[in-house]
């Protein structure tokens, strides 16, 4: 299914009534030109609202998005989703909207609602938001499991190419390379109790084996020494304590440590016959002490 039309009323620049914004669309690729502050990231805010992304960022409504001027203090999308495969229809059968004719192909539309109640909640302004489908937004509720399966790939204007392809907490780079086949497929996890090859390792069993050299570093084991020495003298009787450094996140889900490590990559690009190909380079958090 595609995307076939998108109405926006009082969402930013876009006003009520006569004065909201429709956009008919056609299967395929679709680029939106136009000036500064014409509406272009409006249009694409709002499908991150309607549709929800994968991508790390929170999002939230703010005062600066319900259209000044306004009678009503409600936004309201509306997606209308036309071309429903046999796939689609099994997996919004309760949501569709069927025509008048037995020969009407039917559609699936999601209608996203914003209310401004003017509460105050948690020392925030209260927005209540309602997502339902019908053509008039008269059908059921949507709840999450079938919102999750409209989720889009949102990915920033790339104005800085440098910067967003650094390392740090939710990079863009991190964000690419974790949904990579080949991150995910390449080699083996690592295994402690088998003699380890790092050639067959993949990315999170390269993490895993490293984490596991840093553990037997003899600067690292002799460290754990000093700190238990000094342990043992505060330690109560029958209640001795231990100490053990590892690599912070190691504990982790695999899917969590293999984000964190992705997280340390930067990508690093030259002019002229500096660094043609792009570097990748990692780095660990600082060790944490657990006492056990």
């Amino acid at each position: 299914m595609y995307l076939s039309k998108i109405t926006i009323e009082n969402f930013r620049c876009f006003g009520e009534g006569a004065n909201r914004f429709e956009l008919p669309l056609r299967p395929g690729l679709t680029a939106l030109v136009g000036e500064n502050d014409t509406g272009k990231t409006a249009v694409i805010d709002a499908l991150r609202f309607v549709l929800g992304t994968k991508d790390q960022e929170w999002y939230r409504l703010e005062d600066s998005d319900f259209y000044r001027g306004a009678t009503s203090c409600e936004i309201r999308i509306i997606c209308k989703f036309e071309g429903l495969t046999a796939r689609d229809k099994r997996a919004f059968v309760e949501y569709l909207t069927y025509g008048e004719n037995n020969e009407d192909k039917p559609d699936f539309y999601v209608n996203w609602t914003a209310k401004d109640t003017k509460e105050i909640t948690k020392r925030r302004p209260y927005r209540r938001v309602d997502v339902r489908s019908g053509k008039n937004g008269d059908g059921p509720s949507l709840p999450t499991e079938v919102r999750e399966l409209l989720c889009a790939t949102y990915l920033r204007p790339l104005r800085d190419a440098d910067q967003a392809l650094s390392s740090g907490r939710g990079s863009r780079l991190s964000q690419v390379l974790y949904y990579t086949d080949q991150i995910r497929a390449t080699g083996s996890g690592y295994n402690p109790d088998v003699p380890t090859i790092p050639d067959n390792l993949n990315v999170l069993g390269i993490g895993d084996f490293a984490n596991a050299l840093l553990e037997k570093q003899e600067g690292i084991v002799e460290t754990r020494k000093t700190i238990d020495n000094y342990l043992d003298e505060l330690s109560l009787y029958g209640n001795v304590l231990k100490s053990s450094i590892k690599v912070s996140g190691t504990t982790a889900s695999d899917g969590i440590r293999l984000r964190q490590l992705l997280e340390k990559f930067e990508l690093i690009m030259g002019s002229g016959g500096e660094r043609r190909r792009g570097q990748a380079r990692l780095g660990f958090q600082q060790p944490i002490v657990h006492s056990l």
